[in-house]
């Protein structure tokens, strides 16, 4: 090797080591001020809860504020083009739901970033048990019944959804392509409007998480007709899972912990390992703010980033099998 390529390789080497020191330095210094944490949902949401309990978590460990800033809508996409947008520091992190990370790339037709190349993923922290209510008022005690109803009188039960690309609208279209059951699709702007609406008999069927529901089931005002998650919930332990009632369709909403792509490594490893600790894998700190609300945190919560990158990417092909099998899409 000539002396000129030489020296220039060993500059080339120096600048890199140099450079990967800087950035160890400076994770391990991580924070040094408080940090901001992204929701696109509504404030007193289980979404909103879990990351209200990773915010303690890390500030606990750290000793630096973790802020939690809800900004809401677009699905999800404006929180996630601003954390996108944000400079790759560990001081900018993002929480967002399945349909946000693994529904809006296939289901949209132009997205303003891709959440597989542009956001790195940290830790998972569960997916919410959602229920199939139904009205006391409908003669049916659980979802084989509803579904016979449905299909003996096709657009007779009338089911409140919450966007074209909410789990409800998806179910409904699943089951019409899979079953043949026609419901009357009711469209609400959020699922925080359709429950109250399905509570007061403005339609007969929704779709509406465990943990805020528990309470008007118990009190007899629902019915709990099937609970769409891989287990029953015990917060209520007769209402069978959408498979014990024949239905092999599983659509969740899960939340889990982001950062814009080029964070350093041993950041999201550091955050990623304080979310287990305090959170995930803290049975005081997940029964609060997690299984309260109806989080199941089966695997990957409390996994390795990487582990949950593969999650990921199985999610991403489930929702495109899901779009494909629906033709829901948004223009």
């Amino acid at each position: 090797m000539k002396l000129q390529a030489r020296v220039k390789l060993m500059s080339t080497l120096l600048v890199c080591t140099l450079f990967a020191s800087a950035i160890q330095a400076f994770a391990q210094g991580y924070p040094s001020k408080p940090v901001k944490i992204l929701i696109g949902t509504p404030p007193g949401g289980p979404g909103d809860t879990a990351t209200r309990g990773a915010a303690q978590a890390l500030s606990q460990a750290t000793g630096q504020p973790y802020v939690v800033e809800n900004r809401v809508g677009a699905d999800g996409l404006i929180a996630g083009e601003a954390a996108v947008r944000s400079a790759p520091d560990g001081y900018t992190l993002y929480v967002a739901d399945s349909f946000a990370i693994s529904l809006n790339p296939v289901i949209r037709a132009k997205m303003p970033y891709d959440p597989e190349k542009d956001l790195a993923p940290i830790a998972y922290f569960g997916a919410l048990a959602s229920l199939i209510l139904a009205h006391p008022s409908v003669p049916a005690n659980n979802l084989v019944e509803l579904l016979s109803l449905a299909k003996a009188k096709p657009g007779s039960i009338s089911f409140g959804t919450f966007g074209l690309a909410s789990s409800s609208n998806l179910y409904v279209e699943l089951l019409k392509n899979d079953r043949n059951v026609v419901f009357l699709n009711v469209p609400y702007k959020a699922a925080s409007l359709a429950f109250p609406a399905m509570l007061a008999g403005e339609v007969n069927v929704v779709l509406f998480a465990v943990g805020p529901a528990v309470a008007q089931v118990k009190a007899g005002k629902a019915k709990a007709l099937a609970i769409v998650s891989s287990n029953r919930s015990p917060l209520l332990p007769d209402v069978g899972t959408m498979k014990e009632n024949g239905v092999d369709i599983d659509i969740q909403a899960w939340f889990a912990l982001f950062a814009p792509a080029a964070t350093p490594r041993d950041i999201i490893s550091r955050v990623n390992a304080e979310v287990a600790k305090g959170l995930t894998n803290n049975p005081e700190a997940k029964a609060k703010f997690l299984t309260s609300q109806g989080i199941d945190t089966s695997a990957p919560a409390g996994a390795s980033p990487e582990v949950f990158a593969r999650f990921l990417k199985k999610e991403r092909e489930n929702y495109a099998e899901v779009v494909r099998l629906t033709k829901v899409r948004i223009e």
